[in-house]
């Protein structure tokens, strides 16, 4: 039965999501997955001060806002956006434990596994409409991007596109996400597509909630409800 309740509880979210995203005339809907980088854009390897928030679902809720705010400023105040979280794969909890004396009568210390730790977490974003009025004629803010890398590793404005835009859409995404100091500029760090039509929606929709049935989670554990616009 519990099971049950779950699928039922994320369909019925991912319905509510759909549904917000089915008039594809406004504009093009996107799909981004962000992953956050354990290295600065130096290719140096963050301190574990630095690293350790991206275990923690109040830090991730603020990085949410910080990435809402940035999308809203340089596209749209319209733009809508869903946010849900995703844990990496955990690992074994790493233990010294002391076994017995060597020779010269030095404690022996050997590795020992304890309780599972929760790994990393990454971002599942649907995030639109973008209309190609909105790339067209872009905001001040928007137009400062052009100077960014795009997927070629040089400026968005050397690049040549095609003309429905799509690419340069997805650069603009990519380059506005990383502005946010946890994503680096790597390729890995951001993965964004366009969503083509409905079916697209719904399987998209499905496998960002899919935590709520695979684990068992309750959707507050992975729908960012804060930061996403279910009531708008």
């Amino acid at each position: 039965m519990k099971t049950l309740e779950k699928r039922l509880e994320g369909q019925l979210i991912q319905n509510l999501i759909v549904q917000k995203m089915e008039n594809l005339s406004q504009g093009q809907w996107f799909y981004s997955v962000i992953h956050y980088g354990d290295w600065d854009n130096d290719g140096n390897l963050r301190d574990w001060d630095e690293r350790v928030c991206l275990y923690r679902k109040q830090h991730m809720e603020g990085v949410h806002r910080r990435l809402r705010r940035n999308l809203r400023e340089h596209f749209s105040n319209n733009i809508s956006l869903f946010f849900t979280l995703e844990r990496h794969q955990g690992t074994k909890e790493r233990i010294k434990v002391c076994g017995g004396r060597t020779k010269d009568g030095k404690h022996k210390k050997y590795l020992q596994y304890g309780d599972d730790r929760p790994g990393k977490y990454h971002t599942n974003l649907l995030l639109g409409p973008i209309t190609d009025n909105q790339i067209e004629e872009p905001k001040s803010k928007l137009k400062r991007l052009w100077d960014t890398p795009g997927r070629l590793g040089i400026p968005i404005s050397h690049h040549p596109y095609d003309e429905d835009l799509i690419d340069l859409k997805i650069d603009l995404i990519n380059s506005c996400l990383r502005l946010h100091p946890d994503v680096n500029r790597y390729t890995p760090s951001v993965k964004t597509q366009v969503l083509e039509g409905p079916d697209d929606l719904f399987r998209t929709g499905h496998y960002s909630l899919k935590d709520i049935t695979n684990k068992g989670l309750d959707f507050m554990e992975v729908l960012d409800t804060e930061n996403s616009d279910l009531h708008n």
